[in-house]
């Protein structure tokens, strides 16, 4: 069950006034409906149907599962009230073992019950949540010597952990990818032939599972996963290998290749189609240099960025 922080009064005693005449349970359940209702239509606008499933028990550790474009997200909702003055919230532990475990902390009007601020704790898509460190919760209430006994399961987090959310399409960012990466997991579904190992889960759209010490040299099973010249035409890019010619001018001006995960990937599958069947020669290893740094940048890409 959501879970509203117990340090919610005002001063106008509105925040009390309306726990009081409705029930904390009946607030947390619009509080998840409002949820939703912030982050559906923007899954919608981006073209990703999506499933929504509950958790039974508290002691599952969330609230929510939420399931779109290939990636699963097991969600653990927070309230508070505005003008509240918790400084952290109680995770359950059993959220570390999921996939991609997530909290989601929201500060929400007490008359209207809207959402008005949304703050985030979790990984990329496909990664287990960060470390919630060793702060054990006590309980609220005290045993009959005065002692409040502890919580094993539940750590404290404190709110510096969590990052500030603008809107409901940065919170889609963070929970699925940036929105490009539909028209990825689309693509990558649609190709014949499954792979093994590690590119089979990428495959799937778990681009987490991409090594982190990824190379130009170990990367063409990655480039191949693609049907380059397809998603090319799919993303609007009319003339491929010119396309290429210029991401390779534009890399060795600067250092660096420009272009989102799409453009990055389809990047990729054309130099290696370059250097396997217009080269007769392997490239030197300034040129080596500069496409080890377009493999980290299609895993950068891919991963979203840097995610708390």
């Amino acid at each position: 069950m959501l879970d509203l922080t117990t340090n919610h009064r005002r001063d106008t005693g509105e925040a009390t006034w309306c726990l009081q005449t409705h029930g904390s349970g009946l607030v947390e359940q619009v509080l998840e409906y409002q949820f939703l209702a912030t982050l559906g239509p923007e899954l919608l606008r981006r073209g990703m149907r999506f499933e929504v499933l509950h958790g039974d028990f508290d002691l599952d550790g969330y609230d929510l599962v939420i399931e779109a474009g290939g990636i699963m997200r097991h969600i653990q909702l927070k309230g508070m009230v505005a003008g509240g003055k918790s400084r952290q919230v109680p995770v359950n532990t059993r959220l570390q073992e999921k996939p991609s475990g997530c909290v989601i902390w929201m500060t929400y009007d007490p008359d209207s019950l809207g959402i008005m601020r949304l703050r985030w704790f979790g990984s990329a898509p496909g990664e287990r949540i960060p470390d919630l460190g060793d702060r054990v919760a006590r309980h609220t209430r005290a045993n009959r010597d005065g002692r409040k006994a502890e919580r094993p399961g539940i750590r404290v987090l404190p709110s510096r952990n969590f990052v500030d959310l603008p809107d409901a399409a940065a919170m889609a960012d963070r929970l699925f990818g940036p929105v490009g990466h539909g028209v990825l997991r689309r693509h990558l579904a649609e190709q014949a032939g499954p792979a093994h190992g590690w590119l089979r889960t990428v495959q799937t759209g778990n681009f987490a599972a991409i090594p982190s010490d990824m190379d130009w040299e170990h990367s063409l099973g990655l480039a191949m996963l693609i049907e380059g010249y397809q998603l090319a035409g799919e993303i609007g890019i009319d003339d491929p290998l010119g396309y290429e010619e210029r991401q390779l001018a534009t890399a060795m001006q600067n250092g660096t290749w420009s272009g989102s995960a799409a453009e990055l990937w389809i990047t990729l599958f054309l130099e290696h189609r370059r250097w396997k069947f217009s080269s007769p020669h392997e490239p030197a290893p300034d040129m080596v240099d500069l496409l080890d740094t377009l493999v980290r940048q299609l895993r950068n890409a891919l991963a979203g960025g840097s995610y708390q």
